[in-house]
């Protein structure tokens, strides 16, 4: 037959041929052991195996064209504020405390650990919380030493100087 039709194979590849187009084409294992002579499937997948997962992949995907997807988030329209970093959040927590006297002047901040631990975070990251405090004048650093807390400022701003003339009560 194959040199009547002019192909130059054998007839062992033509069985290879047959097996793969089937399960190709979605056609069962124990069809295709049956057509090839195997007593089960076992032979058939030991063979042929890479054809199969060819199916499984293709199985797969009619599935999930079948499968009720979620409905979708509706996508905001206007952009949102970013969630601030990590050490913002310590900052700013910290500099509340502060304001509403929960850490009172002359009190030393928590540990940098114990920062880090509270909000999962790096002790870098907490100790860039502190910095920040240290620039707006909150706090006193010192190598080796706990953060200590300065009196906070007015919430308007500085002191209004009253000049040297001033007398206490007298405004």
């Amino acid at each position: 037959m194959v040199d009547r039709l002019g192909i130059h194979t054998t007839i062992h590849k033509l069985r290879h041929y047959s097996a793969t187009e089937l399960i190709r084409a979605g056609v069962d294992i124990r069809t295709v052991a049956g057509r090839l002579g195997h007593s089960d499937g076992g032979t058939t997948l030991t063979y042929y195996a890479a054809w199969v997962r060819e199916a499984d992949q293709r199985a797969s995907h009619i599935l999930m064209r079948h499968l009720p997807m979620p409905t979708p988030t509706p996508v905001p329209t206007t952009n949102p504020t970013p969630p601030p970093n990590p050490y913002q959040t310590i900052a700013d927590n910290l500099r509340t405390a502060i304001h509403n006297d929960t850490l009172q002047h002359g009190n030393t901040l928590p540990t940098i650990k114990d920062l880090a631990t509270q909000y999962h975070v790096a002790p870098s990251t907490a100790h860039r919380a502190i910095a920040v405090l240290a620039t707006e004048g909150l706090v006193t650093v010192s190598r080796g030493r706990r953060a200590t807390i300065n009196h906070p400022p007015p919430p308007d701003g500085p002191p209004h100087d009253h000049g040297p003339d001033h007398r206490p009560g007298v405004d």
